[in-house]
């Protein structure tokens, strides 16, 4: 079994910017040779042992050293040729091209090619076809094989790779760079022990169309450094597990869990285009363990994930000593991110993990140690998925996640406690099944988890709930030690959005661990059922929790400093209960002579006072007052008629004490 497919599941894509090709094509002679030969044997051929089978074609061109165009049967002989040129024994560098003399060449191939340093393909509009019926011993390898100098550019890339039920991640179209053992063709690779550095690798320009089952577009391993992919459109044709994939490396050999850690830097991606891969395997781009990535531009469809970001360094972790030893966190960036037809979860922004012989289990590291993992920027993104995964998910140390729109998964955001930092500005979250953003999910590394901090600004967040109308929250915010809600606008109104908030509950709602939440200047404009705008599930003591300048529905449950809203009507009725947390004083109009009777109020807030006055409007007198066993009062009397009377009382944690009540009746 693959050893990578024991520790991480999942396929990483990249996505990245420009990058110019390395060396020129090989120093050449355009001369005529003697006997009417055109292009003789150049020096470069002549210093690698390479005698030209066709000297018609001039030097760097494929054909010239027997490779044959458009010939299925020439596949075997085809792949002897390249292998001659290429192998990583050979010293032949330069430029070699497939050219596309038909404008439709096709070059068939049925085998690995592994390429040496300092070669540079140019495929010239041209297709390589790589077919295979059965495993050989390269379940390790892409078809396309290079770890270092290399480039490839312009043409396609087609993969018809017949795995059956074996699982391996054999048939990558191309694979660059390598683990330890993992390849029989760079073998050993273990960072510490190369010449150089594994890196200094462009591909763009390609259409790569795969049906490999159980393999990558693009899969890349080990402490690789300064990678380019651009213009890169992957179809996985309903089979392929992963559009582009990333692992970290081992840098040092022996026991496995004794092994130093490499981490590939400074990868750059854009414009990536991945559609058609299996809908239960993986990701369209995942990292595992890398630093330094930019991903610009990327459009997925028809995928389990769009991204998938992970600490791969956590696992096993032990820092490649003088390299990866100054600071093991991930520095990604993702701008312009479309994707539709997930099923999984959209985009994974990881952070530690906690695994059998892992860096922090194996250290039992507290908070103090500050080994924070994971810092990520997302910027401009639309992702449309299914209520079987959440949008964008994050247990990292750092997350900023702005301009963009999620809509259809089950949950928006969800942030895991190990995620400390969470900035969320200018995001629209609508139609999940459940809630907008859960930021409560519980923290896997830190225990006890340590409270977070962050903001939600300038929002939309309506539509969520329809799992179960009336449950799930827009907000749901706990363990947090200073959180800004701040110029959001939760839940559908009819006037601004043509439709009525029917299924979000709470707009926003806070755990019993939540500490100094700013509620300010948001809108609620709808709610579902008994819901209510801020919810607070403590209700002795608001701990810094407050709401000001609430605009919409201003409704609240629990204890919360700063209300603005603090008075409430209450329906008069033969029994009424009114509700103590949502504002400080209720006023009762009566409006017959009827008997009434006012009953112990529901979510009273420990030491919070309220006003309840008592305002008749019946034409009569009223009819008996009956106040329940909960309130601590002296006796009551009924106001006359266009009057009213008041009484304030505040509850210590068992009943409702009277502060004072009014002597005399008080005109309405």
């Amino acid at each position: 079994m693959n050893s990578r497919r024991r520790i991480l599941s999942g396929a990483l894509t990249l996505a990245g910017t420009a990058g110019a090709l390395g060396a020129g094509a090989a120093t050449t002679s355009d001369s005529g040779a003697a006997g009417g030969v055109r292009y003789p044997q150049s020096g470069p051929e002549g210093a690698s042992g390479i005698v030209p089978t066709a000297n018609q074609y001039p030097p760097g061109d494929v054909r010239r050293y027997g490779v044959t165009a458009n010939d299925p049967r020439a596949a075997t002989a085809n792949v002897r040729a390249l292998r001659a040129l290429v192998s990583p024994g050979g010293s032949f560098t330069g430029r070699i091209c497939f050219p596309n003399a038909s404008g439709s060449d096709v070059y068939y191939l049925n085998e690995v090619i592994p390429f040496h340093d300092d070669i540079h393909v140019d495929l010239q509009g041209s297709t390589l076809e790589f077919a295979k019926e059965a495993v050989a011993a390269d379940t390790n390898s892409g078809f396309i094989f290079a770890v270092r100098n290399f480039s490839i550019e312009n043409g396609s890339i087609v993969v018809k790779y017949e795995m059956g039920a074996i699982a391996t991640s054999a048939g990558s179209a191309i694979h660059i760079g390598n683990r330890g053992t993992d390849s029989i063709y760079f073998s050993p690779a273990f960072d510490s022990l190369l010449k150089s550095p594994m890196g200094n690798i462009t591909i763009r320009n390609l259409r790569i169309k795969s049906s490999v089952a159980n393999g990558n577009a693009i899969e890349m391993t080990g402490g690789l450094a300064g990678v380019v992919i651009e213009n890169v459109w992957i179809d996985g044709q309903s089979r392929l597990a992963g559009g582009i994939y990333y692992e970290f490396g081992w840098a040092t050999s022996g026991t496995t869990n004794l092994r130093q850690t490499s981490h590939a830097h400074n990868m750059r991606f854009s414009n990536i285009n991945v559609t058609n891969l299996q809908t239960h395997v993986s990701a369209a781009v995942t990292l595992a363990g890398a630093y330094n990535c930019l991903i610009d531009g990327l459009y997925v469809s028809g995928a389990v994930a769009a991204f998938n970001g992970t600490s791969g360094e956590s696992l096993f972790y032990r820092p490649w000593a003088g390299v990866d030893a100054a600071g093991a966190r991930h520095t990604i960036a993702l701008r312009n991110v479309v994707a539709q037809g997930l099923v999984g979860t959209g985009i994974t922004l990881g952070g530690a993990q906690l695994a059998a012989n892992g860096y922090l289990a194996a250290r039992k590291l507290a908070a103090a140690a500050q080994t924070d993992l994971g810092d990520y920027s997302l910027d401009g993104f639309a992702l449309e998925g299914s209520a079987s995964g959440w949008g964008i998910y994050t247990s990292a140390a750092k997350a900023d996640i702005r301009n963009g729109r999620l809509s259809g998964f089950q949950r928006g955001i969800v942030q895991g406690d190990d995620c400390t930092r969470l900035l969320v500005n200018a995001v629209d979250v609508i139609g999940c099944s459940q809630s907008g953003l859960q930021l409560d999910l519980g923290a896997a590394i830190w225990d006890p988890p340590r409270q977070k901090m962050g903001e939600i600004r300038n929002c939309f967040i309506a539509g969520n709930g329809s799992e179960r109308p009336g449950i799930y929250a827009g907000i749901q915010l706990d363990n947090c030690a200073g959180f800004l809600i701040e110029n959001n606008r939760i839940g559908y109104e009819l006037a601004h959005d043509g439709v009525t908030e029917a299924i979000q509950g709470n707009a926003v709602q806070l755990g019993a661990r939540c500490n100094n939440v700013i509620c300010r200047d948001n809108y609620v404009g709808g709610i579902r059922g008994e819901g209510v705008a801020y919810s607070h599930a403590g209700n002795h003591d608001a701990r810094g929790n407050v709401i000001e300048s609430a605009g919409g529905i201003a409704t609240s449950r629990g204890s919360w400093g700063g209300i603005t809203v603090r008075r409430r009507s209450v329906a008069f009725a033969a029994s009424i209960t009114i509700d103590a947390t949502g504002s400080e004083q209720y006023d009762i109009t009566a409006t017959s002579s009827a008997d009434f009777t006012i009953n112990a109020p529901v979510n009273p807030v420990t030491d919070k006072a309220i006003t309840i006055t008592v305002r008749n409007a019946s034409g009569a007198a009223l009819g008996r007052a009956v106040w329940g066993a909960i309130f601590k009062m002296s006796p009551w009397t009924n106001p006359a008629n266009g009057h009213n009377r008041s009484v304030i009382l505040r509850f210590d944690g068992t009943h409702w004490l009277q502060i004072v009540q009014a002597g005399a009746d008080v005109p309405n």
